[in-house]
């Protein structure tokens, strides 16, 4: 039985440290790809362009095997 408990307890130390460690790593990981490419400000015409180029036209014909 202690065995058992020895054996959990250490699990359970090996799987809270590997959590600790990759929620350290991953959070340095997103600091660094912070986006620097642009301005910083994104105006709302330029951001609604963008959303209206990547949908469909309304006049644009749509068939059925594009759907899915």
């Amino acid at each position: 039985m202690n065995k058992k408990i020895l054996f959990l307890s250490i699990l359970f130390i090996i799987l809270v440290s590997a959590l600790v460690s990759y929620t350290y790593y991953n959070q340095t990981i997103n600091k660094n790809n912070s986006q620097t490419g642009s301005s910083g400000t994104i105006s709302d015409t330029t951001l609604n362009n963008e959303i209206d180029s990547s949908l469909l036209d309304e006049n644009q014909g749509v068939q059925i095997g594009e759907m899915v």
